[in-house]
């Protein structure tokens, strides 16, 4: 009776044992299982994270290119993109040295999440600020176009009340010319009792004599009026004596100055004035002698004198 019962308690002790055994296995299981299926999150959710990441890095290249573009246009904005950029930049380089490693534990993924989640608001926060940006230059760029466009059209204004006063003007400046008339040249030589003849051969001729009248203008000022003489010879040459007064003009139409022969400064008082000029160097050439009268440019009266 007494080798049964022991039989008996041995059989138990030996099933509890089994039992135990079987209980410290399956909990070894459930630990060796958990800690590897955690790491197998861990190498998964790192791998998505490291997807992210590049995809974020790409996203801030293309966003850094279409910044650089701005730069240097608003001092303001400048500042807060370059603060911006250096947060970023910091935050780049802790998850690249996180990601970097070959194994990563729960407690360095969570920091990388969070740093990753930093990283992307950052990045929103500096497309907001290029958005800001772009929306100012275009405003800016809409302003330009708006000021080149009023500018145009102040140029334009200004040209057609440049020409509108230049054409008053020369409508003053032409209706301040002498209306010259009845400009006359002879060919004289003078006689021992002082008496003037005209004559008809170049050999007899001492001097040109130019007659002329002012005829009235109650636009031109009262004042001194400087007339000039261009006296052409049968060459087509003008006639020009340095010691005897001859110089250069501008005349009217021209960009390069024409020299005149006689230079004539008569005192006008807005009534007719008869005017007499003489001209006695380089007039033996046969031929016919052209004399044209000038004022402020203008051709204001023409005569011919033929000589044989």
């Amino acid at each position: 009776m007494e080798t049964n019962q022991n039989g008996a308690g041995r059989k138990k002790l030996y099933i509890s044992a089994i039992v135990a055994l079987l209980l410290i296995n399956s909990v070894s299981l459930y630990f060796l299982f958990s800690e590897n299926r955690e790491k197998t999150d861990v190498v998964s959710e790192k791998m998505a994270l490291q997807n992210n990441f590049k995809s974020l890095s790409d996203s801030l290249d293309a966003k850094n290119t279409v910044i650089d573009q701005y730069i240097g246009k608003n001092a303001d904005l400048d500042k807060a993109i370059a603060e911006k950029q250096d947060m970023i930049s910091q935050e780049k380089h802790q998850i690249a040295a996180l990601l970097s490693k070959n194994k990563m534990t729960g407690e360095e993924l969570a920091k990388a999440k969070g740093l990753m989640a930093q990283y992307e608001s950052s990045i929103s926060d500096l497309q907001t600020k290029v958005d800001a940006l772009t929306a100012e230059n275009q405003q800016l760029k809409g302003q330009n176009q708006q000021l080149t466009a009023d500018l145009s059209t102040e140029k334009q204004t200004t040209s057609q009340l440049s020409e509108q006063n230049k054409g008053l003007s020369q409508k003053v400046a032409v209706g301040s010319l002498l209306s010259v008339a009845d400009l006359n040249v002879e060919a004289i030589k003078t006689r021992h009792n002082g008496k003037e003849v005209q004559v008809k051969k170049a050999k007899a001729a001492e001097q040109f004599k130019i007659s002329f009248e002012t005829g009235e203008n109650r636009v031109l000022d009262p004042g001194q009026v400087s007339l000039y003489v261009r006296i052409i010879n049968p060459k087509g040459e003008t006639i020009a004596v340095a010691d005897q007064g001859s110089g250069t003009m501008q005349c009217e139409n021209s960009d390069q100055p024409c020299q005149f022969t006689k230079k004539a400064d008569i005192d006008y008082n807005q009534t007719n004035k008869k005017v007499i000029l003489y001209w006695g160097q380089d007039i033996k050439d046969p031929g016919t002698y052209k004399v044209e009268l000038y004022q402020s440019g203008h051709v204001i009266g023409q005569s011919t004198v033929t000589l044989s």
